[in-house]
C-alpha cells in the first residue's frame, strides 16, 4: 500500500517536472522546491502523501534522473536568465543577484559573469539612451536622476559614471 502511494506520487511529480521543463527552464534549487511543495489535494488529504523524508528522496532520485539525461541543466538556466535580464536592460549586479536567488554554483556564476565583461559597456549605453536619449545631463539634478536609474538597473558605480558623463 505504502509503495503504490509512493509510486503514484513520484509519478505525479515527474510529470509535473516535465511540465515546468517544457514550459522554461529551471533552476536546480527551482525545480527542486516546486517538486517538493505539497498540491492542494495533498494538504487537505495528508495520508495520501508519503513521509516528508520519502518524498525528500523519491525528488533526490528524480532530480538525478533528469540530470543524468540532461533534461536539466543550470548552465542552460543561467543562459536563459541571462538573455532575459538583458532584454530588460539590467546590469551585472542585477544579474549577480537573480543567480544567487536561484542558488546557483559559485563557479558557474564567475565564469559567466567573466564572459559577459565585454558586454557592459554597451549594455549600460544601450539603457541610458533608450531612457534618456544621446546627449550628456544639462544639470547635475538631471546626472543624478540618470545615475539613481542605473544603479536601480544594477549597473556598477564605474559603469554609471562612463555612462552618464560620457567618459
Amino acid at each position: 500500500m505504502q509503495d503504490d502511494l509512493a509510486l503514484d506520487w513520484i509519478k505525479a511529480r515527474r510529470e509535473r517536472a516535465f511540465r515546468l521543463l517544457a514550459a522554461r527552464e529551471q533552476s536546480l534549487h527551482e525545480l527542486q522546491e516546486k517538486l517538493l511543495k505539497p498540491t492542494s489535494a495533498e494538504t487537505a488529504n495528508p495520508e495520501k502523501t508519503p513521509s516528508q523524508a520519502k518524498c525528500t528522496e523519491l525528488i533526490d532520485q528524480l532530480i538525478d534522473w533528469l540530470l543524468e539525461h540532461d533534461l536539466q541543466s543550470d548552465e542552460r538556466f543561467i543562459e536563459s536568465l541571462t538573455n532575459k535580464y538583458l532584454r530588460q536592460g539590467k546590469g551585472p549586479l542585477a544579474l549577480q543577484q537573480g543567480y544567487w536567488k536561484h542558488q546557483l554554483d559559485k563557479d558557474l556564476i564567475t565564469q559567466q559573469l567573466k564572459r559577459l565583461e565585454p558586454l557592459w559597456y554597451a549594455q549600460v549605453m544601450r539603457v541610458r539612451e533608450k531612457r534618456f536619449g544621446h546627449l550628456a545631463p544639462s544639470d547635475q539634478r538631471e546626472a543624478a536622476k540618470m545615475q539613481r536609474f542605473l544603479a536601480s538597473r544594477g549597473f556598477t558605480p564605474d559603469q554609471i559614471r562612463q555612462a552618464v558623463f560620457l567618459d
